[in-house]
């Protein structure tokens, strides 16, 4: 059966209309029902069956309807032509019987009734579901769209439903093209009353335009848009309005999305959709994040008034008219909400007594022999009906007797295994709340001591008399598992039900071995090889072995401490379970297996046959030249696709990186191995504004490819190298070799990597016995490891644990010690180290940990004057103005256009010539952007007094041929004839030289932060050379530091010129203090020591992302005395309305108390202009907690968009 054959066959014979109409009844029903899809899968195939033949429907059946039917096909995204040229036969992909047979049905007049109500039953549907992913018929098409599309060619009328169809959740990336359905409608008909009708019955935005635009990205369009139809046809205007009322009459817009995980309705009120309908009017490029685009598209005249004001007057009647809301969600989304609360109220009972089994219940009783089922639970003592119990489905099991057990199981399934092999997938997860009640201890108390050094420890202390019960119920658990594990068919359960059962020294139910035995259909025993005895070899003893060796081998696996301890349980019991003569096909997993294995035996002085098996293992197989192979196939190598033409290995230097690894003495040395390869490895950077590369750890730690965290397999070449180079063995020299090259490159990374490997968590890095981490630590600092690196990583990870981190901090202490004892001298060096190893840990710890530290012990030196002058580079890099922009802005009104060609101003669509000055042999194109060439003109007068451009200035690989027919299509600039051309030129030559820009910027900021700049100076300078619309003062990357760090660190006289230019310079300049408006609160009171530091650290973590009242009124006073921009204040507290000295601080502004104080700060006018509608009508409601609401409100009565005037009525004092 093919992946996408449908399950539910309706019959019929193809030239029997009378068939034809019970087969759309039919069909019918399951829509209704919700019976047509499967798995979110169209489920259903209409098949032709007669007297004379059964056979799948081809596009001949479609008769007279066969054009019509190639014309509905060949549109959307994979086109039709491919169905018509074979048969369709049983084994044919092809999925288009629901098109066949409306085609068909189209030929019969009498049988119309069914055909419009089984279209109206296929729109009922995608409106319930409201999202693609429920109606696809295979992975290309989506189902019901040519249906309606044939109905509407055949009867106009019924457009409406084709417009309908198109739900608002539509996934626009994978079901593309289908807006060629409406707009081949309306390019045939034209604005029919039935084409304004569907117009209006869609509910998706992209749809409607899409009807006369074809680009989402311009606003080129393809026919006259609705709006521009009506205001040359005003008659038309009324009767638009009339169908309008007439389709909330009948029925509320569908919302795209609702949040099914609140628990509370949401207030549909505050929804617009006339707004929206209207918004679809008019071409336009998408809003997005372009709020003040939007406010003036709403504000275009439009029927002797605006579009906006429309829209909202005919809504508002609309409204008086209804009521019901305006839109509702679907039907789907209510059904996932009431699901999610379900869920809640489910998982909330978890751990209560008898709630998990009172579930479970129903569903057991339901099997076959349920109620010996369920004493066999109980009791264990009779499993006949256990051993009698064959597989049964048990999603339609539990729908029908058990609905909370079925909601629960619903809640873990993934839509594309909804079987019982889904089930089993998710068995575990299933079995929450069973597991919840039966092992959790109901019966013990809680008993709480409290330690004289302060520490509180909670016990929960059961009695022995309770114990019993403990363990009889996590016997119950055990036989429930029994129960599915019969009813899904004896499946293999996955790995973390085992693990569940198995893992834990106390919480263990089961050994792995028992589990193999009791939920693995073993097969028999099989005589292994490599028993001395050649006996055979126990069947839960091969399978234990089997997934030690899938650990070892699946490199997305992450070894550490418990894989170690179960080959020591079961490998290392018997010598011969360790021979690796019979291991699968040599792989890395198994270098790292046979490696453990020596090195546990060189720990143990154990030497043997074993041992000098394991160790003819690795050099049989190659493990350095395997080692070598994967550290090449991380680096760029010539001829390969992807690889530059100024980089990469060649053959020569591929073979030398493997000599290096694998000879036992190499000519190369490391050094001049790491000139050779390093600069080929595949980094792993942080890239920005697609052209900016940046370390992601440190300045002093590039990051490679070779070491990331999502493929794991190099954890074991390290652990290989680590553990072989302490072996008096001969291949000691080429692990150390390969030990010194990781450790090279990234220290870190090989001490994190080790540490996993001995670690008892399996992410972080912990150990139950702090021996063992004083032992490896020691042993990495043995094996070369720096150890202020080690000491530097050990801090970083624990550096949300305070009281260890606050350890690390004086240790750090320690480097301004004068001691002279010898452990002083000790102490002090210690932190010496600490303070190198810190260049190569994340970059963003290291400066938390400087400042922590120098606030703790003021004495501490905070030098990171280096690090905070390459942020600010880096915040230069990000937003410097590619040089076009900063040439047009530094000369003003003398650059008289720049943009895209194709949309310069008619008056400035000139010839374009070149001249004997056109400079033409260099390149000239966007800064970081090759591909985007640009052009500058000067615009000229002749003798005979024509006007024409003059080529300044072109790419060398535009020929000026091209510039004869036309603009150019890119990037274009034109100057003013007054304009000194030759000062232009040598301008651009200054700007387009972006390195030297950025150093000057950097410069002048370091020296404006030293009180030898002016503020006025930089503002100005910032605003020429940095973007403004997308400014973005850190690369926000979270290991990477940012400015957001460094302003906490400077003085306060540095910190204010610092605040103050980048919160004046842009809005977005505040995401240097995003998340810490507390902070500058905490950092007075520290400074005024009312706070000591660990009370100060205590709240920096307790408050992150989060303000006090107190907090943020500080934040807002010392805002305020800065100077900063009145406007970007007012936004901040638009966005932080929920505290009252955000709305006192808006209060004032539109009282003129502001500028009242300080004549610098701009008017509350000015700050309206500033902000677009959608803030601007959020004021009114700030507005209307003050006493003098109504004369604080007053400025916005008269504001132009139609939405402020709607906050303004709703919240005006009465």
């Amino acid at each position: 059966m093919n992946q996408f054959d449908k399950n539910k066959i309706i019959s019929l014979d193809i030239q029997d209309p009378q068939q034809i109409n019970a087969a759309l009844i039919q069909y019918q029903t399951l829509l209704n029902t919700d019976q047509a899809f499967n798995n979110q899968q169209f489920d259903v195939e209409f098949t032709h069956n007669s007297s004379n033949e059964q056979r799948r429907l081809q596009p001949s059946d479609a008769g007279q309807n066969l054009g019509l039917l190639k014309s509905a096909l060949d549109k959307g995204q994979e086109g039709g032509s491919h169905y018509y040229d074979h048969e369709i036969t049983d084994t044919t992909e092809t999925y288009i019987s629901e098109v066949i047979v409306f085609a068909a049905a189209l030929q019969y007049p009498e049988i119309k009734d069914t055909i419009v109500d089984t279209a109206k039953a296929i729109v009922a549907y995608t409106r319930r579901m409201n999202d693609t992913s429920e109606m696809w018929i295979d992975d290309m098409r989506v189902f019901g769209v040519e249906a309606l599309y044939m109905l509407a060619c055949t009867d106009l009328q019924y457009t409406y439903l084709l417009g309908q169809f198109f739900i608002p959740y539509w996934d626009d990336e994978h079901a593309t093209q289908y807006e060629s359905y409406l707009a081949s409608l309306l390019t045939e008909h034209g604005w029919h009353p039935a084409l304004i009708k569907a117009f209006i019955w869609c509910d998706n935005p992209t749809f409607r335009t899409g009807m006369f635009m074809d680009d989402p990205y311009s606003n080129a369009v393809t026919y006259q848009p609705l709006g521009e139809y009506l205001k040359e046809n005003p008659d038309q205007y009324d009767s638009f309005k009339l169908m309008v009322i007439e389709r909330f009459q009948a029925k509320p817009v569908l919302l795209c999305r609702i949040d099914t995980t609140e628990e509370d309705d949401e207030d549909f009120s505050h929804h617009h959709p006339v707004l929206w309908l209207y918004q679809s009017l008019f071409s336009h490029s998408d809003f997005y994040d372009e709020d003040e685009k939007l406010d003036t598209f709403m504000q275009q005249t439009f029927m002797a008034s605006t579009l906006e004001d429309e829209a909202y007057d005919l809504e508002a009647h609309i409204r008086s008219q209804i009521t019901d809301t305006l839109v509702e969600a679907s039907e789907n989304a209510l059904k996932e909400r009431a699901e999610y609360l379900a869920y809640l109220a489910r998982d909330e009972r978890q751990y209560e007594l008898n709630f998990g089994t009172q579930v479970l219940k129903p569903l057991i009783l339901a099997m076959p022999q349920g109620e010996q089922l369920w004493c066999y639970i109980e009791n264990g003592e009779d499993r006949s009906a256990l051993d009698a119990l064959e597989e049964i489905e048990l999603i339609p099991l539990a729908k029908a007797h058990a609905p909370d057990m079925s909601a629960q199981i619903e809640d873990h399934l993934c839509s594309f295994e909804y079987n019982n092999q889904g089930i089993t997938e998710e068995l575990n997860s299933i079995l929450d709340l069973v597991r919840g009640d039966l092992l959790t201890d109901h019966f013990g108390e809680e008993s709480t001591i409290e330690h004289e050094n302060g520490l509180i420890t909670t016990l929960t202390v059961t009695a022995d008399s309770d114990k019993g019960r403990l363990e009889a119920r996590r016997q119950q658990y055990l036989r429930v598992i029994d129960v599915f594990y019969h009813a899904l068919g004896k499946r293999e359960l996955r790995k973390y039900m085992m693990e569940s059962l198995t893992e834990g020294d106390e919480d263990a139910l089961l050994s792995r071995q028992d589990y193999y035995r009791r939920y693995s259909q073993l097969p028999a025993p099989e005589t292994t090889p490599s028993d001395a005895n050649n006996e055979p070899l126990e069947p839960a003893l091969s399978r234990d072995v089997q997934s030690i060796f899938c650990s070892f081998t699946d490199n997305d696996e992450m070894l550490y401490s418990k894989h170690f301890k179960h080959v020591d349980k079961v490998l290392r019991t018997s010598r011969d379970l360790c021979r690796p003569t019979h291991w699968p096909e040599p792989y890395m997993g198994f270098m790292a297996l046979a490696s453990y294995q020596l090195h546990r035996d060189f720990n143990e002085n154990l030497g043997d046959d074993v041992t000098e098996a394991l160790f003819h293992y690795l050099n049989e197989h190659n493990v350095w030249e395997m080692a070598a192979s994967h550290i090449v196939k991380e680096a760029f190598i010539q001829g390969a696709y992807y690889c530059p033409e100024d980089r990469g290995l060649n053959e020569a230097d591929v073979a030398r990186i493997k000599a290096y690894f694998m000879a036992d003495k190499p000519t190369e040395s490391q050094e001049s191995l790491l000139a050779l390869l390093e600069p080929q490895l595949f980094r792993d950077d942080c890239c920005r504004r697609s052209h900016i590369y940046l370390n992601k750890y440190s300045e002093h730690q590039s990051g490679y490819k070779l070491f990331q965290d999502h493929d794991e397999d190099f954890q074991r070449f390290t652990l290989i190298a680590f553990w072989l180079r302490q072996l008096p063995l001969p291949l000691r020299a080429q692990a150390d070799r390969l030990w010194q090259f990781i450790i090279t490159l990234a220290p870190v990374r090989a001490a994190r990597n080790i540490l996993r490997a001995y670690s008892d968590d399996s992410w972080d890095i912990e150990f139950e016995n702090i021996l063992d981490d004083i032992n490896i630590q020691e042993q990495l600092e043995k094996a070369g490891i720096n150890q202020g690196i080690l000491s530097a990583y050990e801090m970083s990870r624990q550096f949300h644990d305070t009281k260890r981190y606050q350890h690390w901090i004086d240790v750090y202490s320690e480097i301004t010690s004068t001691e002279t004892s010898m452990f002083g001298s000790i102490d002090r060096k210690k932190a010496e180290a600490m303070r190198d190893g810190l260049q190569y840990i994340n970059e963003h710890t290291k400066i938390e940990f400087l400042h922590h530290a120098s606030l703790k012990y003021p004495e501490i030196p905070l030098d990171i004057n280096h690090d905070f002058k390459r942020a600010l580079k880096i915040m230069v890099q990000l937003n410097i103005q590619s040089w076009e922009q900063a040439l047009a802005c530094e000369f003003g009104k003398g650059c008289l256009f720049i943009g895209d060609g194709d949309k310069t101003p008619a008056k400035l669509r000139l010839p374009i010539i070149a001249d004997q000055d056109t400079v033409h042999d260099q390149p000239c194109h966007m800064d970081g952007m090759s591909w985007m060439a640009i052009t500058v003109v000067q615009k000229r007068r002749n003798e005979q007094g024509d006007d024409h451009h003059v080529i300044l200035m072109a790419d060398h690989e535009v020929p000026l041929e091209a510039y004869l027919e036309s603009l150019p299509r890119g990037p274009l600039l034109i100057f003013a004839e007054d304009a000194d051309s030759q000062a232009l030129l040598t301008r651009i030559a200054e700007l387009q030289n972006t390195k030297a820009r950025i150093e000057h910027i950097v410069e002048q900021t370091l020296e404006y932060l030293a009180g030898e700049v002016d503020f006025d100076s930089i503002a100005s300078l910032y605003a020429a050379q940095l973007s403004d619309e997308y400014f973005s003062p850190n690369a926000e990357e979270y290991t990477m530091y940012g400015l957001n760090q460094f302003i906490w660190t400077m003085d306060q006289v540095r910190r204010d010129r610092f605040a103050k230019l980048l919160f004046n310079h842009n809005y977005r300049g505040f995401k240097i203090i995003e998340g810490n408006y507390e902070k500058p609160w905490l950092h007075h009171q520290l400074s005024q020591e009312d706070i000591d530091f660990d009370t100060y650290l205590e709240r920096i973590r307790e408050y992150d992302n989060e303000a006090t009242e107190t907090g943020l009124r500080f934040l807002l006073n010392w805002l305020i005395e800065l100077e900063v921009n009145p406007a970007h204040l007012t936004l901040f507290c638009i966005k932080h309305a929920n505290f009252e000295a955000c709305c006192e601080f808006i209060h004032d502004h539109a009282r003129g108390d502001l500028s009242r104080r300080n004549s610098n700060l701009a008017s509350f006018k000015k700050t309206l202009a500033y902000l677009h509608a959608g803030r601007r009508a959020q004021l009114p409601e700030i507005l209307s907690q003050a006493s003098d609401a109504a004369i604080l409100m007053e400025p916005l009565t008269k504001d132009r968009s139609r939405a402020v005037k709607e906050a303004v009525a709703n919240y005006s004092p009465v």
